[in-house]
Formats: C-alpha cells, sequence, structure tokens
C-alpha cells in the first residue's frame, strides 16, 4: 500500500434506534435489517429518504447466537441457545408478522403441511424446527440457491431449499437434508457458502473446497504457483504425526503452509461426502474437490493471547455475469449465472483475498495499521473495524471479473486497471466502541458500544447502537 487518501466514501449516516440493547444483527436483499437481542428479533425496512425504518418485532424461542438472512425464499435462520442446549430454527413468511402478538405456526423441517391448517400459511409467520444430532456451530446461506449449509463439530449439513406445493395459488417454503460433509482435523468457527462452493474456518486454518455436481473429474481448478514470501511457506506434504512436548520450556506450533489446487488434498484434513436426499434423481452433489488449504502460525514471541492470533471474517463474494439477466428476471436468484468468486479471511493484522473459479491464486494483501476485530469485503471496497475506526481500502475484485468476462478489455476506446495493482487506504474514520460490521446492498451497518469506564464517570448506562 504506497498511498493514503482522504475520501469519504459514504453518502448519509444514520442512528437505528433499537427496543432493546442489540446483540447480533445481520442485512441482505434490497431492504431488510435484522437486530437481535436476547430472544426478540426487530426487522427494520432499510430504504428511502428515512432510511431506516421499523417493519416487524417478533420473539424467538431462545437466545440468538448467529443469525443470517437469504435473499433466496426471504427467510432468516438463527441458532439459538435455551436450556444449555441449541437448536437451529428458519423463520419463513416474517413480512407477514403484523404485531408482536400475531400468530406463528412452527412445524418441524420436511413436514407436509395437513389441509385445515393450509389457509394459516397465507398470511402468518412460520417457525421451522431442524433438529440436528450435533449442537450447530455457524450456519451460511447460498446467495444463488438459498440453500442453508450448517457446520457442526466434525461435519456440514446441507438443507436445500424447496417449496411444497398445496395447490395452484399456494406454496410453502420448506428445507431437504440433502448432503452431510463428514469432515476431520479441522473445527469451524466460520464457514461460508456459495453455489457449491465451501469455505472453512478454524482459528488458524482456511480450507476451500468444491462440491462437484457430475460422477466424474470435469475441468479441474487450476492453481497458478507464486514466488515464496516469508509470510507463506509452501510444502508438498504434511506430516500429521502427533507432536508430544517433552519440556514445559518449549512450545511447539505448526509451521505456516499453502497449498493451491491438487496439493491441498496433502493437508491431512479428511472430507467425504454422503447423500441423505430422498429421491436418487435428485442428488446433486457427488465428489468434492478441494482448492486451497492455508495454515498460520501462532505468534508466540511477543507473549500475545490466543485471542489475538486468530482468524475472523471469512467470506465468500460472487459476482455474476452481467449480461446474462434481462430485465423481466434480475430479481430472479435462481437465473444468476456465477462469473468470478473471491474469498476473503484475515488476521487481527493482516488480510488475504484470494481469486477462485478457474484458478485459485492470492490477489491482494492488506496490512492494518492496528488491530482489526472485524472486516467485510464488497465488490468496490473493503471495510475493515478496529476498536475506535473504520477503514476503508481498495479492492481489485471488479477488475479481476471483468477480465474474466473479456480478457481484450483493454483497447484503444475503454481499459482496466491490472488485478496486480497496489491497493490503497481511502479513508480512516473515527468511530468509539466500534464492535461489529455487515454489508448490503449499498449500505454499510455497524455496531457500537460506549465504553464502559468512560460512561461510568458520568453516572450513566453504556449503550449499544447500530
Amino acid at each position: 500500500m504506497v498511498h493514503l487518501y482522504n475520501l469519504h466514501p459514504f453518502g448519509s449516516q444514520q442512528v437505528v434506534p433499537c427496543k432493546l440493547e442489540p446483540e447480533r444483527f445481520c442485512g441482505g436483499g434490497s431492504d431488510a435489517l435484522f437486530v437481535a437481542a436476547g430472544c426478540k428479533v426487530e426487522a427494520f425496512a432499510v430504504a428511502g429518504q428515512e432510511l431506516c425504518q421499523p417493519r416487524c418485532a417478533f420473539s424467538t424461542l431462545g437466545r440468538v447466537l448467529r443469525l443470517a438472512y437469504s435473499e433466496a425464499g426471504d427467510y432468516l435462520v438463527a441458532i439459538e441457545e435455551k436450556n444449555q442446549a441449541t437448536f437451529l430454527r428458519a423463520y419463513v413468511n416474517w413480512r407477514c408478522k403484523r404485531t408482536e402478538n400475531s400468530r406463528v405456526c412452527i412445524r418441524m423441517v420436511g413436514h407436509n403441511v395437513e389441509a385445515p391448517s393450509r389457509e394459516s400459511f397465507r398470511d402468518q409467520m412460520s417457525i421451522v424446527e431442524m433438529p440436528l444430532s450435533e449442537a450447530p456451530l455457524c450456519i451460511s446461506c447460498c446467495p444463488v440457491t438459498g440453500d442453508l449449509l450448517v457446520g457442526c463439530t466434525n461435519k456440514f449439513i446441507l438443507f436445500s431449499l424447496k417449496y411444497q406445493v398445496i395447490d395452484e395459488q399456494l406454496s410453502v417454503l420448506d428445507f431437504e437434508r440433502s448432503l452431510i460433509i463428514h469432515v476431520r482435523n479441522i473445527t469451524p468457527v466460520e464457514i461460508s457458502f456459495c453455489v457449491g462452493y465451501v469455505a472453512v474456518m478454524s482459528e488458524l486454518e482456511v480450507l476451500i473446497l468444491k462440491l462437484e455436481s457430475t460422477p466424474t473429474n470435469g475441468e479441474r481448478v487450476q492453481h497458478r504457483p507464486r514466488k515464496p514470501s516469508t509470510l507463506v511457506t509452501r510444502a508438498e506434504g504434511v506430516n500429521n504425526e502427533t507432536l508430544h512436548v517433552e519440556s514445559d520450556d518449549f512450545v511447539l506450533c505448526p509451521k505456516p503452509m499453502e497449498l493451491l489446487g491438487e496439493n491441498s488434498e496433502q493437508s491431512g484434513v479428511s472430507v467425504t461426502l454422503e447423500s441423505t436426499g430422498l429421491e436418487e434423481g435428485k442428488i446433486r452433489y457427488f465428489h468434492v474437490q478441494h482448492l486451497l488449504y492455508r495454515r498460520f502460525a501462532p505468534d508466540v514471541s511477543s507473549y500475545a493471547s490466543s485471542d489475538d492470533v486468530q482468524l475472523h471474517s471469512l467470506q465468500l463474494l460472487p459476482i455474476y455475469q452481467t449480461d446474462s439477466l434481462t430485465s423481466q428476471r434480475k430479481n430472479l436468484s435462481q437465473e444468476k449465472e456465477l462469473l468470478s468468486l473471491f474469498c476473503f479471511f484475515s488476521l487481527p493484522h493482516v488480510g488475504y483475498l484470494y481469486l477462485v473459479v478457474k484458478s485459485v491464486e492470492l490477489m491482494s494483501v492488506y496490512q492494518y495499521p492496528e488491530k482489526s476485530q472485524q472486516a467485510v469485503l464488497t465488490p468496490q471496497f473493503l471495510h475493515v473495524i478496529t476498536s475506535n475506526y473504520l477503514q476503508c481500502f481498495t479492492v481489485r475484485c471488479s477488475a479481476a471479473a471483468a477480465r474474466e468476462e473479456d480478457p481484450y478489455v483493454d483497447s484503444t476506446l475503454k481499459a482496466c486497471p491490472p488485478v496486480s495493482m497496489d491497493v490503497c487506504v481511502l479513508r480512516i474514520q473515527l468511530f468509539i466502541g466500534l464492535k461489529a460490521i455487515c454489508h448490503f446492498n449499498s449500505h454499510i451497518v455497524l455496531l457500537a458500544k460506549a465504553d464502559p469506564d468512560a460512561v461510568a464517570e458520568r453516572g450513566e448506562a453504556p449503550r449499544r447502537l447500530l
């Protein structure tokens, strides 16, 4: 990074008043923002001059631990905790929730709707229970198909989005448990799922997989080798023998590693697929292809705590074919055609952006001036929050997608920036007490909390603001 520009990429900002102190939030689609606090979720409409207006509120069956929204299917999914047990639930038809005391239908996933209750599905919210044999740790919704991927300790469960046709005028959204991905030697902290691509992140490891839809190998994903650097040590094989510490005076740590393409199968992470769909003819994925494995070593030289060296902000960012959507079909997510896919993840002081799909390569490395807490990637910018600053960086995703669509884009009439061009900081904006960030449509949403020590001097209670 060679430049720092003092530009402001935001047109306006607004403080969102919430009835309760917000704990989790997410957004999606063109106008949906959800804020969770305890066992309650508030939904806001983000559009127009007023920007953010309350839409509805509803109670959950447990305290919300994770929250995600899918534009395809227009549903909200949450990992909830109640009586020291975790549950997975999807909230469907939530836009029909007129008042907080309106009736709600609760049903099991895959349950056939009975005739007497069909009419009630037209104008009331439904809660879909998804029982699991293991506690869910993380969730991700495919932005194209609306399928739901759930991460557990040793496996990932794929719920395919489908609709139960009740009659000619009514169909009910439902899910089908279609695939189980058994994974060993990696415990997920975050996952991201997009059109058959699965990104898994543990505290110090990142694994990217592709679920193949044909019984035999088609076109293999290629990888482009890069020059070795001091940050990355590439190995052709991995020794999976257990390391034993013989003395308390030494700490043995696995060395950093980056494996691309077929070499990533040597990472020691075992992946197998188990189809659980009821219909044999509808099996979507047959085998898995390894694309990337990267492992980082903890920094023990500075006596940093374990939280200071953990990965965060795993994200798969798709960019779609521009001319594949007509004006009549552009709102149908099923019609989107994937052009390029990017994977981002970050350490507290360094962020990494990879290009995936036809090739796997490291595009950009972001050096943060101070410790980061969370980051979110968009086709135009990378937004990073620290405890007191919102940082905005340039990205090369749009340039890479443009060259993917037209390799001969440079001409006498038009030109595209090279993907290898250095990234830079556009602005570092002061915000007090930043805790979390999310992005949807053209909006950035921040969660901030005032410092309790500073507020205590004035005798006020700390407040969280969106």
